[in-house]
Order: structure tokens, then sequence, then C-alpha cells
């Protein structure tokens, strides 16, 4: 697996050091151990300021995630706001001041839990099972507990106990797993219900991948649609969504994939990818 570990920052101490010692950033013994064991994980660095727009920020996550199967993104802790529009892509971790002077044991305090904590995601990803509940649409599919998992995976991720949350929170979700009763065309095929309630199925269609050209997408858009809390996935998969009914058919108001408001008419199902591009 293709790691990118990379830093946004705007310590006049921290850059220097990163540009001449990128190689020591990440000791052997947090390289070779656990989950991270033959990945190979690349240290990479941005210069940024409040001023830094997501459009400027966005352009170097591109080329980063472009070349990365997963990408954890280290931001000084004054600066967390910078990246607001890609918490839900990448696993994004805050720096925060440190009252040492010895730069290498500054970065081993944020890298080595980050690759903890990290790692408890991915590990809870490659289930197929876990990954039809972690890349719902979060701002379409409505239960509290998805907003809890969000919140958890987010601003709230470095906090104790990682672990034992996200199998908790997974199995409530799963919980929401039913088969269909009013129709024999989908068998025993398990459905995600929501509070609507809608049903969603991730596959086993593949289509080509969303729209985020701009405008009129905004640039998360695209963040959004090939990276999950930090994990690449197919972006060609989708969600088919449905009332259950037979025949079934779908129509609302949803929120889009910036922010938008998209409403629908009644159609027989609707395509809802997980960055939420209807």
């Amino acid at each position: 697996m293709r790691v990118t570990l990379a830093f946004a920052t705007a310590d006049a101490k921290l850059l220097p050091y990163l540009r001449t010692q990128r190689q020591a950033v990440l000791p052997a013994e947090l390289r070779n151990q656990g989950y991270w064991k033959g990945c190979h994980i690349a240290v990479q660095f941005n210069e940024i300021s409040l001023k830094t727009s997501a459009d400027e920020l966005g352009k170097w996550l591109r080329r980063l995630a472009s070349a990365a199967d997963a990408l954890i993104l280290i931001v000084d802790e004054d600066l967390r706001g910078t990246v607001h529009e890609f918490e839900d892509a990448y696993f994004v971790v805050s720096r925060p001041k440190y009252p040492g002077k010895n730069m290498q044991n500054e970065l081993r305090a944020v890298i080595a839990p980050a690759l903890k904590h990290f790692g408890i995601y991915l590990s809870r990803f490659n289930s197929l099972r876990n990954q039809r509940i972690l890349l719902l649409p979060l701002d379409i599919f409505q239960a509290a507990e998805l907003d809890d998992l969000r919140q958890r995976l987010t601003f709230d991720k470095m906090e104790p106990q990682l672990a034992e949350d996200l199998d908790l929170l997974l199995s409530e979700l799963n919980d929401r797993a039913r088969p269909k009763t009013k129709t024999r065309k989908q068998g025993k095929a398990v459905h995600l219900v929501d509070d609507r309630p809608l049903f969603y199925r991730y596959g086993p269609e593949h289509h080509a991948l969303p729209e985020t050209g701009r405008p009129p997408h905004a640039e998360k858009c695209w963040h959004n649609s090939l990276f999950r809390f930090g994990r690449a996935y197919d972006g060609g998969l989708h969600h088919n969504v449905d009332d259950g009914d037979d025949p079934s058919h779908a129509a609302g108001k949803f929120v889009g994939c910036h922010g938008q408001m998209v409403e629908v008419m009644a159609k027989p199902y609707l395509n809802i990818f997980p960055n939420g591009h209807v």
C-alpha cells in the first residue's frame, strides 16, 4: 500500500527540517511495525498560511492523492481551519505546539499516535461489510449514528478508545441493514435503511466517476469522490437508492456534493455516489 504522510505547515523551524531531513522524519521502528510493515510511506510537505485557499491546498493534495492509496494530512493546530473542506477525504491530524526543542521528538509525538489511529481505521475499512457503511453519502444518509461516526473520524479521531468506538458505531449502523420485503426482484440483497426511510445498496453496478468539473463543483468534490477519511476507494461504485416499494421510486431533497440542494422528482431509483453526487 502506498501511504503519503503530508505536512501542511507555517512553522519556520519545521520547514527547513523537512527539506533536509525528510528521510529521518519517520523512524524505522514506526515504519516497520504493526499495520505499517511492508507499506511504502512517502513524506511530503507544503508551506501554508491563514491566507491559503482551499483551491491552492487542493491542487497540492490532488498531486499527492493521485499517487497514494492512503493519505495522512498533518497540519499546524492553529491552521486546522484551512483544511476544513478536506476533513471527510483525508485523515487530518493537528500538530499542537511542542514545549521541547528537539524536532525529531516533536514529530514523533504526533506521527506515532497518528499512525496508530489511522491503522485502526484502515483495518476496519478493509472489510467489505464495513465499506458499505463507511462510504455512505455523509450529507444524504439520514442517521444520527452516521453523524457520530463522521465526527469520530474527523475532529475526534485522536481521542482514546477509537477502536472500541468505531466497532460500536459500525455495529449500530449495520443494525440498519435488511433486505427489501415488498419485492422479489432484489431477493435477499441487503440494504442500509436511513430515517426517511430510503434503502441504500452499495454496488454492484460500476459507472464512470461522478462529475467533479468546475464549475459548478467545488474543489472538495474531487477529493471526496476518491478518498474517505484518508483511504482511497473505487470512485466508480455508487449506492442504488429507492424507497423499498414494488415498484420502487425515489424522490425528495438532498444535500449534494458541494452543499447544494438537489431536488429530485419521482424516479424508479437514484444513483448516489459516496461524495454526495446524485
